[in-house]
């Protein structure tokens, strides 16, 4: 069994971190939570950045390649170097066995995997900017690219790409999860974005006032979470109480079901659709029960509307039935 890449045991950091204890595995790791949750200051005890901690940490971040370095670490600042230009960000940085040179610079010439980075994302045409001359996209994207070109055993990620435009991100997405799955490279990244932390999660540690309130598979917090709050870190989530489920579902038990596993249907039920505040790739609608008076909004698969006033039922569908 290959042993973790972190091992942190009761770790505290006064005002920022309670008792925390987790085993992070290689692979892809998202650190969610609210604001102030303790995710930085999580990563910046990955990173070797805080020593006023008590508890034990043990870093197993390491590569039978000498030539690669164990960890590099991204701040929310990024961590740009105000002298260095976007090119030379990514040449200092990048292993000497991919310097294929192909063009100048004053640090000697760019490499091929500089030119490939900024092609990809979209700072070629930048190159030659410094870091208080590139808007706060610019940056983020600059940070990250200059992570890849490390090719470091280990990426540790804040918030990155929070900057870019949400319409852009998915596609710099792709290209690291391409990069890191090519070069073998365990990522733990911080984030607020249910739908990054999806796409690109195999484990989940959520935090909540410097506490560990969930720690394993992304696909256990997504299909079956422990609660609502830390089911909602990866998107819409109905909770239903056993009470609230004997109302609207026709009895069962407390449980959580994500808005794909759910179905708004005409029936003859004591039910009525309220309001649907918006559509997209889910539905939210008000229901009332007309017996009680008890409100519930719930997410559920896009179908044709019943009008509202209508009486409807809640129909379970696939994994969670």
């Amino acid at each position: 069994m290959n042993s973790p890449l972190f091992s942190l045991r009761n770790v505290t950091l006064p005002a920022r971190l309670n008792s925390v204890t987790v085993s992070i595995p290689r692979g892809s790791t998202a650190v969610v939570g609210l604001s102030g949750a303790g995710k930085t200051s999580l990563l910046n005890v990955l990173a070797g950045f805080e020593s006023g901690f008590s508890g034990a940490y043990q870093n197993h971040a390491e590569s039978a390649d000498k030539s690669r370095l164990p960890l590099f670490w991204v701040p929310q600042s990024g961590g740009l170097w105000p002298h260095l230009s976007v090119e030379q960000h990514l040449d200092v940085v990048t292993p000497a066995a991919a310097q294929n040179h192909n063009s100048s610079s004053e640090f000697g010439r760019s490499s091929e995997r500089t030119d490939e980075l900024l092609g990809q994302f979209d700072l070629d045409q930048r190159r030659q900017a410094f870091p208080a001359e590139l808007s706060q996209g610019e940056r983020s994207r600059l940070a990250l690219a200059r992570a890849l070109a490390t090719r470091a055993t280990v990426l540790l990620l804040d918030e990155p790409l929070s900057h870019v435009d949400p319409i852009r991100k998915p596609a710099y997405w792709k290209i690291v999860s391409q990069f890191v799955t090519a070069e073998n490279i365990s990522m733990i990244f911080a984030s607020h974005e249910p739908e990054s932390v999806l796409r690109q999660a195999e484990h989940v540690i959520c935090l909540h006032h410097g506490t560990v309130e969930f720690e394993g598979p992304m696909r256990n917090l997504y299909d079956a979470p422990p609660s609502a709050f830390v089911g909602e870190f990866l998107g819409p989530l109905n909770w239903f109480t056993e009470d609230e489920a004997g109302v609207f579902l026709g009895g069962g038990n407390e449980s959580a079901i994500r808005p794909e596993h759910l179905r708004l249907l005409v029936a003859d039920s004591a039910v009525e659709l309220i309001a649907t505040p918006f559509a997209g790739t889910y539905c939210e609608s008000v229901l009332r029960h007309v017996g009680t008076g008890r409100m519930k909004s719930v997410f559920h698969q896009v179908d044709v509307l019943p009008p509202l006033g209508a009486r409807v039922v809640l129909s379970r569908v696939g994994a969670n039935v």
